[in-house]
């Protein structure tokens, strides 16, 4: 049995999984999806002070409830807590798992590696995003949302996810990795790459995955948002995973 811990991504909240949290379940293993700190679900955190430290050190707290190493699974933006929650518990995680997430190298953060790699043809969401008048919180409205995150989803199911986003702590995004080859780096790294991403395009992804080389590589002909759109193939990759890592 295998114990999932599930990181969602930007503006999202541990609802983003709920079609794959019972698909895991009944395989007979345990999963948690998180909420992170200051994304409006269940918490008062100040935006101002939310980094990724705080979401990974969030994350770790969650690890450390049992004894077993866990599959840690992070989506989008959720791929930066997973690496850093590697660096801070890296004999208590068995796998990393990237659903179409960032995977960057030490010092850089999300909007760095934006800096670098965006092309004027992408029109995924970092073209999108608004800010709140501090600018401490980011958003996307749902219109947005539906074209470079849902766009392979049944349209109802897209609507809904889409209406239930949330502003975040843009410290999400910005924040500077703080890894080693020493922990980050022993940890088995596994990336799950969705080929009609609308979002972190697959160009993006395999730029990340080749530069920070991964374990096992799989693909899933989806957008943005495979637990909505395909949650018993992501489930499947999932399992498949857990047998090779518990």
């Amino acid at each position: 049995m295998a114990r999932f811990v599930l990181v969602h991504g930007a503006w999202q909240g541990a609802w983003a999984w709920a079609r794959v949290v019972p698909l895991l379940e009944v395989a007979g293993h345990t999963a948690i999806a998180v909420d992170l700190p200051g994304n409006g679900h269940n918490d008062s955190a100040e935006p101002a002070d939310v980094t990724t430290m705080v979401y990974a050190k969030h994350v770790a707290g969650l690890i450390d409830t049992g004894e077993d190493p866990v599959i840690l699974v992070g989506h989008s933006m959720g791929g930066t807590v997973v690496a850093q929650a590697s660096e801070l518990r890296p004999t208590q995680i068995a796998v990393a798992v990237y659903l179409c997430a960032f995977l960057l190298p030490d010092g850089e953060s999300i909007v760095d590696f934006y800096d670098r790699a965006w092309e004027d043809w992408m029109t995924g969401a970092h073209a999108r995003v608004g800010y709140s008048d501090d600018g401490h919180l980011s958003m996307i409205d749902p219109a947005s949302a539906m074209a470079v995150f849902y766009n392979t989803a049944a349209p109802d199911d897209g609507l809904a996810a889409a209406a239930r986003l949330t502003p975040q702590p843009e410290g999400g995004r910005r924040s500077k990795l703080q890894l080693s080859e020493a922990k980050f780096g022993t940890v088995p790294r596994v990336y799950i790459e969705t080929l009609r991403d609308q979002s972190v395009f697959h160009k993006l992804q395999a730029r990340m995955y080749t530069e920070t080389p991964v374990g096992e590589l799989y693909s899933l002909d989806t957008d943005h948002a495979p637990q909505l759109s395909a949650p018993d193939a992501l489930a499947e990759i999932m399992l498949e995973v857990a047998g090779a890592h518990s």
